[in-house]
C-alpha cells in the first residue's frame, strides 16, 4: 500500500537548464523516514529546462508530478506558488525550492519535520544558507543568528525578504492555503510566507547550512528586480509597504514599531529610486543611508548626476557576468 506523502516540495522553474537537474537531485537525495513528493512546475521554458523536467518526471513517476506550461504564467500575472502550486498540495507540510538553487544537507527535510511534529505550535522552519555564484562557488552567507533558536518576529519584519532564504522553508500547507488576501498579490512571494509563519505561531531557525542560493542568475526575481525600471522598483516597494501594513493589522499591532521601521525602509528606497538623496538623508531615513556601503552611496550619486553613463556601465557589467555562465 502506497503511503501518502507527508511533505510536498514545490519546485518552480523557468529557463534554468544549467541548474534544474542539480535542484531536483538535491531533493531526491533527502534521507527521510517518511514519504515525500515533488510538485515540479516549468513555466514555458525556452532553453531546454522543460525537457530535463520531463526526463526526471518519467524516471521518477511515483515521486515527481510535472506541470509543464505552454504559456508563461508570470507574464499573465499569475503567482506560481500561491495560485498554481500550493492549491494542488495535499501533504501536511510544504517545502519550497526554486529551480536555480539547491539543498546541501541530505537531512534538511527530516530535521525540520522532526521539529514541526514535536512542536505543534511551530508554524515555520527556516535555516542558514550559502550564497553561491553560477559556478557553485560560495560568495556569502544568509545566517541571521549564530545558533539555532526561536525567531524574534521583529527581526524577521525588519529583515524583510533578506532575513532568510526562502528555499529553507518548511511549514504547514494549510497555513499557506490560508494566506491573507492582502498578501496574495505581491510578486515576491517569500515575504508573505515568512511573515505569516512567524506571526501565526512561531518560527524555528536551524543554524546548520541547509541550502545554496544562487545569485546573478539571468531571469531570476532578484536579477529582474535589480535590472528593472525605476517605476517597477517603486511599485515593488509600495507593494511591500502595503503588505507590512496588512500584517501590522493582522498581528494586532504587537510588532508595530518593527513594521513602521520596515515601511520607512521601503520609503527610503523609493526616495533613492527617485534620486531624492537630500530627503533620503534626513530623519527618519538617515539611519538607512548610514548603513549603506561606500560603493552604494557612490552609485546613488552617480545615478543622480550621471544617469546615462551609470546605466551604460551597469549594463556592461551585467553583460559581462551573463557571458561567464
Amino acid at each position: 500500500m502506497k503511503l501518502e506523502p507527508l511533505v510536498t516540495v514545490i519546485l518552480p522553474t523557468h529557463n534554468h537548464a544549467p541548474f534544474i537537474a542539480h535542484a531536483i537531485e538535491s531533493v531526491l537525495m533527502q534521507q527521510t523516514s517518511y514519504p515525500f513528493d515533488i510538485l515540479l512546475h516549468d513555466d514555458a521554458s525556452t532553453d531546454g529546462t522543460a525537457d530535463i523536467c520531463r526526463q526526471y518526471a518519467a524516471k521518477y513517476p511515483e515521486k515527481i508530478t510535472l506541470i509543464a506550461q505552454t504559456v508563461n504564467q508570470y507574464t499573465i500575472d499569475r503567482r506560481i506558488q500561491s495560485h498554481i502550486l500550493i492549491p494542488r498540495v495535499k501533504a501536511k507540510y510544504t517545502a519550497i525550492l526554486d529551480g536555480d538553487d539547491f539543498w546541501v544537507d541530505p537531512l534538511k527535510l527530516q530535521r525540520q519535520l522532526d521539529y514541526l511534529e514535536s512542536h505543534p505550535d511551530c508554524t515555520l522552519c527556516i535555516g542558514a544558507a550559502n550564497l553561491v555564484d553560477v559556478k557553485d562557488r560560495v560568495i556569502g552567507r544568509v545566517a541571521p543568528y549564530t545558533e539555532s533558536r526561536i525567531v524574534d518576529p521583529a527581526d524577521m519584519i525588519r529583515g524583510g525578504g533578506g532575513f532568510t532564504a526562502t528555499n529553507t522553508i518548511l511549514m504547514p500547507t494549510q497555513l499557506l492555503k490560508d494566506l491573507p488576501k492582502f498578501a496574495d498579490y505581491i510578486e515576491a512571494e517569500d515575504i508573505p510566507f515568512q511573515l505569516l509563519g512567524a506571526l501565526k505561531g512561531y518560527a524555528w531557525y536551524d543554524a546548520e547550512t541547509l541550502i545554496a542560493y544562487r545569485l546573478t542568475v539571468p531571469g531570476s526575481w532578484s536579477t529582474r528586480q535589480y535590472a528593472s525600471s525605476m517605476e517597477t522598483r517603486i511599485k515593488t516597494s509600495r507593494d511591500i509597504i502595503a503588505l507590512n501594513e496588512g500584517y501590522d493589522a493582522f498581528s494586532g499591532g504587537k510588532y508595530h514599531d518593527a513594521f513602521t521601521e520596515a515601511i520607512q525602509y521601503q520609503e527610503f528606497l523609493i526616495l533613492c529610486y527617485r534620486h531624492k538623496l537630500r530627503e533620503a538623508m534626513k530623519p527618519p531615513y538617515r539611519v538607512f543611508y548610514d548603513r549603506l556601503s561606500t560603493n552604494r552611496k557612490i552609485r546613488l550619486r552617480c545615478e543622480k548626476y550621471f544617469p546615462r553613463l551609470t546605466a551604460r556601465v551597469v549594463a556592461a557589467i551585467r553583460s559581462y557576468r551573463s557571458k561567464k555562465i
